[in-house]
């Protein structure tokens, strides 16, 4: 599940930023308009899978978080858990499209260096529109987190004691 969603944020950073770098280009035509209506859609799909992962978390680890409780583990500590599940999953994403446009912009400037045509105009995107779609995916992993907390503070330590299937 962990890589799924490192994955589907991957993209979804990647193509957000790609949409801040096309609204910050001075062209405001048709790829402008593309571009903030992408950039909405973007936003709302990445609420929904942040508020799709913060739940699938709470609900497929129910027990292990009613033994966590059972053992000692107070709300908190396992808020904090999941706090760095959640967070930990975008912080990779984010480190993937770092890396990924690190190399297509070597790759790219070599290859102009060498004299090699590649047939297309090279697209780079600045380091500014990804952290910006960074940080809008911190916002957006918030809402998550605190759905998350809420949804761990009603597992009832009982849940541990019971026998599978009951």
């Amino acid at each position: 599940m962990f890589s799924i969603f490192t994955l589907l944020y991957t993209i979804l950073i990647f193509s957000t930023s790609f949409s801040i770098h096309l609204l910050s280009t001075n062209d405001k035509g048709t790829f402008g308009r593309f571009a903030l209506y992408f950039l909405c859609i973007s936003f709302g799909f990445s609420l929904f899978l942040s508020v799709l992962y913060a739940l699938l978390i709470v609900t497929k680890n129910r027990r292990t978080w009613a033994i966590l409780k059972c053992i000692g583990w107070t709300n908190s500590n396992i808020n904090s858990l999941i706090t760095g599940i959640v967070l930990y999953t975008t912080l990779i994403g984010f480190i993937v499209v770092v890396e990924i446009l690190l190399h297509y912009a070597a790759i790219m400037i070599y290859l102009q260096s060498a004299g090699v045509s590649v047939g297309f105009e090279p697209i780079l995107i600045q380091l500014l529109p990804v952290v910006l779609s960074f940080l809008v995916f911190l916002f957006v992993q918030l809402f998550a987190i605190l759905l998350a907390n809420r949804k761990v503070l009603k597992v009832r330590p009982m849940l541990a004691l019971k026998k599978p299937g009951e």
